[in-house]
Formats: structure tokens, C-alpha cells, sequence
């Protein structure tokens, strides 16, 4: 006859075992520890871009990683939504991330339904202007305290906290950055560099420049006359000693040098991730400012990875996931409902 019961060596040993499953049950675990600080003198940021379709919640981890280690801002690079229409969502995402200051890039999904159809003249006529909508959500508030330049992009340039100007430029508005701009990059450089405050410069921008080497998913895929702008301004980079370069787009972490300037991809705040490589992981980057120097580090998301294939996600005109032909415009609207409604 078989019994439920015990037998006596097993009821000897159940206090034992209670103690022990109380002990290193889910209940019994402590908290991972808080990050350490930034060392005195020191001004620490976090960036990263590319939180669409972030099932897995990278960004309210990430803005709370901002306040947990003490972040004196957040930077944005793009993609916040998959539709300009949702951006609202994020906006009020925002909340758990005061009251660090946010410091947003423009990114192709803000401005592109799907990040693939451009809003046309009849839909702005009606009322339909993303940039200005983005604008008006996002910047010259109390945690975003910029404006832009323009009227019709997001760019401007802003004195961070440990001697950092930081310039937010704009390469999905039009294709490239266009003459207008360029002539602003390069009076903000000069004036950047001719402030004895000024220790370090750094550029944020959405798309990574053309012929970097390491993905074409960048400036290039928009012709010759983005490629030619992302050279003009690898030399302006470069004549006014700009120190680092934050970029997305790409879903993946990418780390390389161009023309001699230290340059990131970094686009991991949960959009699912183009490359299955060993460090395809969610992520933010943590960059420390200090007299010394610029250090940064990535920080990967302690949650599950999503991965393109995972939902057949895709960006516009991507090349780069080794995932077969690249889907059309309607299969990855298809696909895209899918996620969202999934």
C-alpha cells in the first residue's frame, strides 16, 4: 500500500529542510545591491536609444538605473515608440525616471509611421507634424530645459554638469544633416571649444555615421547625400576635438573608433536586437565624466533578451540581421500589429 505519509527518516530530517528552503526561497533573497555612486568629482550620464516594442520593460529598469547610480542626466538617442502617435506612452514613462534630467535625440520612428512611412504633405496639412510634436512633448520642459534650433528638426546644444557639452543632432528629418545644420555644428563646435568651461565634447545622434565599418544600417542607407553630410561632419569632429560619439539605430552594442574618435552604437533599451552576437544583450551605457577623463561602461539588462527573430521585427531597410530577405513594407506593418496585439 502506497501512503503520502513520511517515512521516519524523512520526518527526522523536515525541520532541516523547512529551515533551508526559508533560507534560499525567493523570500530570503536581498535585493541585488545598489550601485555604487559616482566618485567625488565626478559626473556620471547614462545613455542608450531604440526602446520600441520594449515587452520586457529595459526602459523602466534603465531609468531607474539612472537614479540608483546617481546620473546627473539621461540621454536619449531615438526610437522611443514604434509610431510617432505613441510617443505619448513614453512620455509618460518619464515620470519614473525624475528628476533626472532628459536629454532626447530624434529618431526615425519618431517621425515615420512604423518607422518606415514618411508622414506626407496632405497629413501635415491636417495637422500631422511629428517634429513638432515631438518638440512640444519633449523639450523646453523642467527636465528636458532645451530647445531646438530649428523649426522643423531636433537639434541643440547643452552645458552638462563636469565641463560636458553635449550636441544633439538630426539625421532622420531629411537625409543627412543638410546644409543648415552643418553650418550649426560647426559655429556650436567653435563656440563649444572656445569656452574655457567646456573639458569635453560629445555628439549624440540617431543613425551612426556613414562608412564606420561596422554597419551600413547607419547614414549610409540614405544615399549619397547622407553620406557625404556624415562626412562633413567626421571633419568638423574631428577639426574641434570632439571626444565621443553616441549613436543607435542598430539594435546591438557596437564599440569601435572613427577617424580617431572614440564612437558607440547603442542601441539596446529593448527594441529587439538585430544580432545574436555575445554581446547582443539589452543594455544602457554609463559614461563617467571627470578631470581625468571619460569612462564608459556597458551595463546589461538583468531580464530576458529579445531578439528579432523572436517576433520578425525589422527596421527600415536593414541589412545587417542575418535573418533572409528583408521583409516589405506591409509584412513589417503585419509583423508589427502582431507584437502589439500579441
Amino acid at each position: 500500500m502506497f501512503s503520502n505519509a513520511p517515512s521516519a527518516p524523512w520526518r527526522a530530517a523536515l525541520p532541516g529542510l523547512l529551515a533551508l528552503a526559508l533560507l534560499t526561497g525567493p523570500a530570503a533573497h536581498a535585493e541585488n545591491p545598489a550601485p555604487a555612486p559616482p566618485p567625488p568629482g565626478t559626473a556620471r550620464y547614462l545613455i542608450g536609444g531604440d526602446s520600441r516594442n520594449d515587452v520586457n520593460h529595459v526602459i523602466p529598469w534603465a531609468f531607474d538605473q539612472s537614479k540608483r547610480r546617481g546620473a546627473s542626466a539621461f540621454i536619449f538617442l531615438g526610437d522611443m515608440e514604434l509610431t510617432p502617435e505613441l510617443d505619448v506612452k513614453f512620455q509618460k514613462e518619464l515620470s519614473l525616471l525624475q528628476p533626472v534630467p532628459f536629454y532626447p535625440v530624434l529618431g526615425n520612428h519618431e517621425i515615420d509611421q512604423f518607422g518606415v512611412f514618411r508622414v506626407g504633405f496632405l497629413e501635415r496639412l491636417h495637422g500631422a507634424n511629428p517634429e513638432k510634436n515631438f518638440r512640444r512633448r519633449f523639450l523646453g520642459t523642467k527636465e528636458t530645459p532645451v530647445k531646438s534650433n530649428f523649426g522643423d528638426k531636433v537639434v541643440y546644444g547643452t552645458d552638462l554638469p563636469g565641463g560636458l557639452h553635449f550636441i544633439a543632432l538630426d539625421n532622420v528629418s531629411q537625409k543627412g544633416f543638410g546644409d543648415s545644420q552643418l553650418a550649426w555644428l560647426q559655429n556650436d563646435l567653435k563656440a563649444a571649444r572656445s569656452n574655457p568651461g567646456t573639458k569635453y565634447i560629445v555628439v549624440g545622434m540617431h543613425k551612426a555615421l556613414a562608412a564606420n565599418g561596422h554597419t551600413t544600417h547607419a547614414m549610409d542607407e540614405d544615399g549619397d547625400r547622407s553620406k557625404k553630410d556624415s562626412a562633413v561632419a567626421l571633419a568638423l569632429f574631428r577639426a574641434f576635438h570632439v571626444n565621443l560619439i553616441f549613436a543607435s539605430h542598430l539594435h546591438d552594442y557596437v564599440k569601435f573608433s572613427q577617424g580617431g574618435i572614440e564612437s558607440y552604437i547603442t542601441g539596446g533599451l529593448g527594441a529587439p536586437l538585430h544580432i545574436a552576437g555575445p554581446l547582443s544583450v539589452h543594455h544602457v551605457l554609463q559614461l563617467d565624466v571627470s578631470n581625468s577623463g571619460l569612462a564608459v561602461s556597458m551595463i546589461p539588462f538583468d531580464g530576458p533578451t529579445l531578439f528579432s527573430d523572436d517576433d520578425d521585427d525589422d527596421d527600415d531597410d536593414d541589412k545587417e540581421p542575418p535573418h533572409g530577405p528583408t521583409p516589405t513594407p506591409v509584412r513589417r506593418v503585419l509583423d508589427w500589429f502582431k507584437h502589439i496585439f500579441h
